[in-house]
């Protein structure tokens, strides 16, 4: 006869006393077509003054596919005005929330505020402001002139949330006032915190935005093209112990601004990417055929029967390509070998 197994009751497993360390991002990839369109060059065959493109936008090249690369949807619909107007709002909106979220924290952490809307006295008492809590930062890029814009802006809410600080000694008294409508689009304030930050500018958001610069918007993909910018422009060593503000954005429907901190090598990273020698690799082509690819891509649009006519060629190697649209809108594809 079986013995009769003992019932027992396991006891409940130990809670965990603190949260996981370090879960983050531990591999990062970038695709991009391998042709692109000089901006200077562009500016001339568009018949547009000098430097719309190259310093009103930003721009440097622009990278662009025929109708081999299926990879983009045709002709979005905006509102170049008011999608801007969103875009600085949703920067504003998310920094506010993350000051009011570290405060938070800091105050628990702390047993009391201080006193402090950001739970850090000592910046009141330096040039310093709650911006330089990160030392770099990577943005959602439209253009790269609007990266450097919200940048300022960021500042300028500091300035709002404690214009008696030294670091805004210089900024004109009626900016502290002004109706908030009205400064979303007024150049006074634009100008003066752009001044301010440019030399911070240049040393924590110049390093991320060099994938915008030689790409062009790549819509929800951008801001992590500016992750990649950074780690392959500032060394692993560098990056160690250091916070990235990452903001993200969704053309007015969503966004976020959250941070992370380097812990561990990021040199393999750098090393897969190999990022410089991919954007130099890529053909540059003239203004003309640029147009002429365009052109291409309008008369595949919403096509069924249909045999792409670019070439295969233009393909970098390990590239899933089109090759044909049935009468079904099936759509197959092949990898150039």
């Amino acid at each position: 006869m079986a013995r009769q197994k003992k019932n027992t009751t396991s006891p409940p497993p130990a809670i965990m006393s603190s949260r996981p360390q370090n879960i983050g991002i531990k591999a990062v990839e970038i695709y991009f077509p391998s042709q692109c369109v000089d901006q200077a060059e562009l500016e001339k065959f568009d018949g547009v003054s000098q430097g719309k493109y190259t310093i009103g936008l930003g721009q440097t090249k622009m990278s662009f596919c025929d109708d081999t690369e299926d990879l983009t949807s045709e002709y979005p619909i905006v509102d170049g005005h008011f999608s801007i107007k969103c875009y600085t709002e949703a920067v504003d909106a998310c920094y506010k929330a993350y000051n009011k979220r570290e405060g938070t924290l800091k105050a628990l952490a702390n047993g009391h505020a201080n006193g402090h809307a950001n739970g850090n006295g000592a910046e009141e008492a330096s040039s310093k402001t709650p911006l330089d809590r990160f030392d770099y930062l990577a943005f959602h890029a439209p253009t790269c002139k609007l990266v450097a814009k919200s940048y300022a802006r960021m500042l300028y809410n500091d300035y709002l949330a404690n214009p008696s600080s030294p670091a805004f000694a210089e900024v004109p008294a009626e900016l502290r006032d002004m109706d908030y409508t009205k400064s979303l689009s007024d150049k006074v304030v634009e100008k003066t915190f752009m001044g301010l930050t440019k030399k911070r500018f240049n040393e924590r958001v110049q390093p991320s935005i060099e994938v915008p610069t030689m790409c062009g918007n790549m819509y929800s993909a951008s801001v992590y093209g500016g992750l990649v910018s950074l780690l392959s422009n500032i060394d692993s060593a560098s990056l160690q112990g250091k916070r990235i503000a990452i903001f993200s954005y969704g053309s007015g429907l969503a966004s976020s601004l959250f941070s992370v901190k380097v812990a561990g090598s990021t040199e393999h990273i750098s090393k897969a990417l190999n990022l410089k020698e991919r954007l130099a690799a890529r053909r540059t082509v003239a203004p003309e055929v640029y147009d002429q690819m365009c052109e291409l891509r309008k008369k595949a649009h919403l096509q069924k029967s249909y045999t792409p006519a670019g070439s295969p060629e233009t393909i970098a190697k390990d590239t899933y390509y089109l090759t044909s649209v049935d009468d079904m809108f099936r759509r197959k594809y092949e990898v150039k070998a």
